[in-house]
């Protein structure tokens, strides 16, 4: 007979062999918050219900095997063309979105002189009331050239204090991206996608499974 220790072993076994690789080891999610800190509107295309001082939250997420487009060994370029890639922010009643059947999403990673942690989507959803989004983007840069290692796509998110400018998220909008929203980011961090998730829930209810036992 299969006990419960044996039967939680061979579900986490199956779940394993059961989630697509990329799920694994390879699909990064970063959690960002913001805060608004400048709006362009004077065309009103936010019909005044985002201001400065609301709170920006969302998630963007690439892939940590994508390769690098860019050839020089100072400078990592990787692009991403398909869901479930790209950045989704809420600010206000609005939803900023990467379009998940035009993805357009980069991560551009330099390490010389200087590092630059740069992410842009140019593709991306209409607001609810049917305002063009040109593109969202967030740039960091350190002129002590100390923030990275290498031009290779990170594990985890940026450590903000090792960067010496922040640019903070900017979003351009309307048919010229003549509407701009800029916030500034307080916080980063990585979020364990759900197969991770789920593993780990079966290793704690194993070790449950061995502690009543003893």
């Amino acid at each position: 007979m299969i006990n419960r220790l044996s039967m939680t072993a061979l579900m986490g076994c199956l779940v394993w062999c059961a989630v697509p690789r990329f799920a694994i080891g390879d699909l990064i999610i970063i959690g960002i918050n913001a805060e608004v800190s400048y709006i362009d509107d004077r065309g009103l295309l936010l019909e005044g219900l985002l201001n400065i001082g609301d709170v920006v939250t969302g998630r963007y997420i690439y892939d940590s095997d994508t390769p690098d487009a860019n050839p020089s060994e100072s400078a990592g370029l990787y692009w991403h063309y398909n869901a479930p890639y790209g950045l989704e922010l809420t600010a206000g009643p609005y939803v900023f979105q990467t379009d998940p059947d035009y993805t357009e999403f980069f991560i551009n990673v330099g390490n010389g002189t200087w590092d630059g942690y740069v992410l842009v989507s140019y593709n991306n959803l209409p607001l609810s009331n049917g305002v063009p989004v040109d593109h969202i983007s967030w740039q960091l840069d350190d002129y002590s050239g100390m923030a990275l290692s290498s031009d290779a796509l990170p594990l985890g998110p940026p450590i903000l204090e090792d960067w010496e400018y922040d640019w903070g998220l900017r979003i351009e909008l309307g048919p010229k991206g003549d509407t701009m929203v800029t916030a500034d980011v307080t916080s980063v961090w990585l979020i364990p996608e759900p197969a991770t998730v789920l593993l780990l829930g079966l290793g704690a209810l194993g070790l449950l499974g061995i502690r009543r036992r003893g």
